[in-house]
């Protein structure tokens, strides 16, 4: 039986929009699975989106040959830190936080070098990434002995100096302008050669 013109057209209206339908979710479904692809990289990576928009919004990242932004905060233990207080010395920055295992990996070498260059002028300052948790944090320097100090992060330190990966790391002289960053863990070696550099010879060289 052979159905009428009309009938026929509206049998492949039908199945227009049916296929209509079908790209429409496959499009939806594609945009979704990209924005979870891109946000499970962003997790794998440490990154937060609110994060990296805080930054983006926020003032220009400062770099080499920049002043250092001044900041004041408070150790796990509650003692205020303020950078300016370490002006005329060589001073390394270091935002890290317990859940990034490089920034774990990178402690036992950051502390090495406070402990060898701290009497010539060098400070190591942490700026942890994990506010709400002192008592963990503290917990987590005891346990590793280590030696130089670190202040907790509200949230604005981070925005302004415009980090969002970690381990990042600032190396200041001793007027407060920042000579190199360091985005991730750096060899021991090459962090004492560009401290050295600023410190000027030891005492009995040159």
């Amino acid at each position: 039986m052979t159905s009428s013109p009309e009938a026929q057209s509206a049998v492949a209206d039908r199945i227009a929009e049916q296929d209509a339908t079908r790209e429409g979710a496959r499009r939806r479904a594609d945009r979704i699975s990209g924005v979870l692809i891109v946000l499970l990289m962003l997790a794998a990576l440490g990154l937060s989106g609110q994060r990296i928009w805080a930054v983006a919004s926020g003032p220009l990242p400062p770099g080499p040959g920049v002043s250092a932004p001044l900041f004041t905060s408070r150790t796990p233990a509650g003692q205020v830190v303020q950078l300016e207080s370490l002006r005329g010395k060589v001073v390394l920055v270091d935002f890290w936080a317990t859940w990034c295992p490089p920034c774990v990996a990178a402690m036992p070498g950051l502390d090495s070098v406070h402990k060898a260059l701290g009497p010539r002028g060098f400070a190591v300052l942490g700026v942890n990434q994990e506010p709400g948790q002192e008592d963990d944090v503290a917990a987590f320097m005891r346990a590793r002995n280590l030696s130089f100090e670190t202040v907790v992060d509200p949230g604005e330190i981070s925005q302004t100096w415009g980090v969002y990966t970690f381990p990042t790391s600032f190396l200041i002289d001793q007027q407060g302008v920042i000579r190199k960053v360091y985005r991730g863990p750096q060899p021991e070696l090459r962090l004492t050669h560009d401290i050295e550099a600023l410190l000027g010879p030891a005492p009995g060289e040159g």
